[in-house]
């Protein structure tokens, strides 16, 4: 038992270590099989095709991501600066898993698992966001879910949008949030 679940593991880590890499064009089973010096068989024992890797990968991505943010100490921390935080380590991931470059190769049965693993994660992120008002503002609990909803698709576009700037989201975040009664910590 123990040597099959060290192939899994074998197969997952060289997978990531080849779309972490940027080694994407190369991304195939027979790629992975090369690398681990396994058969193609084995490979296809644990996963249908590289998409399922390819799933895998993204939602562990997205734990250690939502893992990280929620592990941080904010002692001191204004509402806006945990927003900074989030961003920055959404980019971070982001760019650790290119998902402009992979998206293109991408098969339409991945697309759409993968939105639905990418929206799980997202509402996870909301709640995360929801607490943080919550901790800072005196805020109804429908107000709190469209600040955070508004918060959590911008970061996410931000990542993936060009022409778009953090800074002019920060400042219209600040103003979205000024009004709001703060809570004294």
């Amino acid at each position: 038992m123990k040597k099959l679940e060290n192939q899994k593991e074998l197969i997952y880590n060289t997978a990531k270590e080849i779309l972490l890499s940027e080694n994407v064009d190369k991304f195939s089973i027979r790629m992975i099989s090369r690398e681990c010096n396994i058969g193609m068989g084995t490979i296809y024992k644990y996963y249908g095709n590289k998409d399922d890797i390819l799933i895998d990968i993204t939602q562990e991505l997205w734990m250690s991501f939502l893992k990280e943010i929620t592990n941080k100490e904010f002692k001191g921390k204004t509402f806006i600066e945990r927003i900074d935080f989030y961003f920055f380590m959404l980019k971070k991931y982001s760019k650790t898993f290119n998902y402009t470059i992979l998206s293109k190769k991408l098969s339409t049965s991945f697309k759409i698992a993968g939105k639905s693993h990418h929206q799980k994660a997202q509402k996870h992120f909301v709640k995360v966001i929801i607490n943080d008002l919550n901790l800072y503002f005196s805020i109804n609990t429908e107000e709190a879910k469209v600040i955070s909803d508004f918060i959590c698709n911008n970061l996410i576009s931000l990542i993936t949008m060009t022409g778009y700037s953090y800074d002019t989201f920060r400042i219209i975040l600040e103003k979205i949030i000024k009004p709001l009664k703060e809570k004294t910590l």
